[in-house]
Parts: C-alpha cells; sequence; structure tokens
C-alpha cells in the first residue's frame, strides 16, 4: 500500500487533492493510504511517514520549503510534489529539497494524474531494485535504510534492541521477537532469547557460542543448537550451489 500525505493550511486545497487521489485510485485500481495535515508542524510531529508528499509552498509559520527539507531528514525517499500559486519559489524548492515535482494551483486533474502515476512508477521501480533493503526506526525516529547483508545481528541489551552492522550499531524501536519474524525471510534466525543473527555471517560454532565473521561471539541456546546447525547447513549448500555467497 503506498501511504500518500497532503499538506495544506487550506481546508478547501486539501479536500480538493484528496478527492483527485481517490478517483484516480478507483480509477487505476492502486491502493493508497491517505492522510491530511493543516501544517507543516503537524505533519512532521505525527508517526505518519508517506512515500509521496503534496506539499503547499506557502504556509503560515513554517513554509514548504522548510518542511520539506525536516521531512527529508526523516526520510530521504520521500517524493514531494510541491503546490503552490506561484511558481518564482520553485526553483529554490527544487534545488534545496530535491523534489519530485510542483504543480501550480489551481491544480488541473490531468496534470494532477500525471504527477501521481510518475511518482508511483517512482516508488514501484525503487521497491523492484531494493527487494533486500530493509528500512528500520531508530530511537531518535529517523529511518534508516540497510540492505539486510549488511547487518550482523540484533541484541537485546539494556531493555533495547541494538543493530551491529558492517558500518557500525544503532538501537531499533522494535522489539527482539519481532525482529526475528521479520528477518527470517532474510536469513536470520534467533539463536538466544536475546540475539537474532544473520546465518549468513555465522563463521563458525564453538560450544555454546556462536563466532560472526566480524569476530563478535554471540549466545547460542542448547534448545535453539539443532535448528540453527541445521539451517547453517541449508544455507551452506544454497550458497555452494549458487556459485558462493558475494555478501550481497
Amino acid at each position: 500500500m503506498i501511504k500518500i500525505a497532503i499538506c495544506d493550511d487550506d481546508r478547501d486545497d486539501r479536500q480538493k487533492l484528496d478527492g483527485m487521489i481517490q478517483k484516480y485510485a478507483a480509477g487505476a485500481k492502486e491502493d493508497f493510504c491517505t492522510r491530511q495535515f493543516e501544517s507543516g508542524e503537524q505533519l512532521v510531529d505525527s508517526d505518519f511517514i508517506p512515500d509521496i508528499l503534496f506539499l503547499d509552498i506557502m504556509m503560515n509559520r513554517k513554509d514548504g520549503i522548510q518542511i520539506g527539507m525536516e521531512i527529508k531528514n526523516i526520510k530521504n525517499d520521500i517524493l514531494i510534489v510541491y503546490t503552490t500559486n506561484i511558481s518564482h519559489n520553485m526553483a529554490v524548492a527544487l534545488n534545496k529539497v530535491h523534489s519530485f515535482g510542483y504543480l501550480i494551483k489551481p491544480i488541473v486533474e490531468e496534470e494532477f494524474f500525471d504527477m501521481l502515476s510518475g511518482a508511483i512508477r517512482q516508488i514501484k521501480s525503487n521497491h523492484t531494485e531494493s527487494r533486500n533493503i530493509i528500512s528500520f526506526v531508530s530511537s531518535g525516529n529517523k529511518v534508516i535504510y540497510l540492505h539486510a547483508m549488511d547487518v550482523y545481528y540484533f541484541e537485546y541489551v539494556n531493555r533495547q534492541v541494538r543493530a551491529v552492522t558492517k558500518d557500525g550499531s544503532f538501537v531499533c524501536k522494535e522489539t527482539i521477537s519481532e525482529m526475528a519474524k521479520r528477518m527470517e525471510k532474510y536469513g536470520f534466525a534467533m539463536s538466544h532469547q536475546s540475539f537474532v543473527v544473520n546465518l549468513y555471517h555465522v563463521d563458525s560454532i564453538s560450544g555454546q557460542m556462536l563466532i560472526m565473521k566480524n569476530g563478535a561471539r554471540v549466545y547460542l541456546a542448547q534448545k535453539r543448537m539443532s535448528a540453527i546447525k541445521h539451517r547453517l547447513i541449508l544455507l551452506a549448500r544454497k550458497s555452494i550451489g549458487d556459485g558462493g555467497y558475494n555478501g550481497h
């Protein structure tokens, strides 16, 4: 499902855009989740992270350019389409925020459909190219994107889940059990109640420890040992069949 946000301090303009989105969805048989925001501050403070954002430039307090820069810090690949009554600010918006495009009010339905269709194609293309790119919400509410194979393991420590990656570590908001379920299809397994490991990065087993390829030692519970060994054998066979694991 594609998530779309409309941020505009004019209620009529928000309703108009929402109506166009619903009309497009019905005709194109697309499934959208749409939310409206009457200010940029309301959008930034919400927990709704859209894929596409229709953002008015001229708003009270913070304008659309400021909000666009802030929202890009939360999720860099949001496709921002600016809406405005005037065009002279668009060069600034396009250059500073790297927005997807802009629409001049009053917005023409055909132009809106063309813009929305292009944004959807871009999202679907990005999704196809990055099937193994996983998004994580950090403890600071920032969305972090990583390739699954860049993660060594997740550790539950001090009531937090820490992701250990090739480029360092960060704290995730998800629980360790949620992480285990989510990451299983990428070759991860729960080796201990406090660890979810990337089996592709296991170098060896020593007693009740997994020795990871980054040198880390991860606990392996006795009751999970048989299942972990079985999965390691299956992955080794698959790797040989695929011509060897190359890191991605």
